[in-house]
């Protein structure tokens, strides 16, 4: 089954292009038409409909072939700077191809990160990406609406404050045209995912998290070729 990775958002688009390949085979009459499970807002297991199903295995050997990349460069050119970067990319793999990763787990990631932001301007703004974009995709584990104004406002505070900090250690640091257009993104997405759906759409509790899962795993993806830019160059 696929219970494994259904919430996981380095899986989130492989999730969303079965759903779709579902709908579309289905309007060709060539499979029945039945909520997908993937759609059910239910915690369960569940079988992709048209894409292969994804086991423990197959994360585990993909996590471990991307990784032999890095550990190869590391131990045939070591330095403290590249070794940082390694571990980055290592928990950033690992984080995006696990079979059971837990959200909170993207703080694996950041932490080793934060060590890399004297380095130069380009990982800085790789590490803001990450950060403004990691952070808002945990605002679904908080789900009360009295949660919503503080999740936001957190959210918010702390950037504005980590912008300023890293443009004074890097003056030229600045995120390119459409990562700048990604980011504006949050906030009709913010809206929609938790105003919209759950006013006009109160049964369809799957669907802001879905917006959620895709629309961050998209920056995720970005992120991560960026994350292994730095340690191929």
């Amino acid at each position: 089954g696929s219970s494994g990775i259904n919430a996981e958002y380095g899986w989130a688009l492989y999730n969303t292009a079965d759903i779709t390949l579902t709908k579309v085979s289905q309007l060709a009459g060539t499979l029945p038409k039945e909520v997908h499970p993937l759609m059910s807002g239910l915690v369960q297991t569940s079988d992709f409909r048209v894409l292969p199903n994804i086991t423990p295995l197959h994360c585990a050997t993909l996590t471990l072939v991307l990784l032999s990349t890095p550990l190869i460069r590391l131990f045939r050119d070591p330095s403290p700077a590249r070794f940082v970067r390694c571990v980055v990319v290592a928990a950033f793999t690992a984080y995006m191809t696990g079979y059971h990763v837990h959200e909170k787990a993207l703080l694996v990631i950041l932490v080793p990160y934060g060590l890399t932001l004297f380095l130069d301007h380009t990982t800085a703004r790789d590490y803001l990406f990450l950060s403004i974009i990691g952070t808002f995709s945990l605002f679904p584990l908080l789900f009360e609406v009295r949660e919503l104004p503080l999740k936001a406002v957190i959210h918010l505070m702390v950037h504005s404050a980590l912008v300023p900090l890293l443009r004074s250690l890097h003056p030229d640091m600045s995120l390119s045209g459409g990562e700048k257009v990604y980011l504006l993104g949050l906030v009709p997405h913010f809206v929609m995912a938790e105003i919209v759906c759950p006013l006009c759409l109160p049964g369809k509790e799957f669907l802001p998290l879905m917006m959620y899962s895709v629309y961050c795993a998209v920056g995720f993806l970005w992120a991560y070729v960026r994350a292994w830019r730095g340690v191929l160059r």
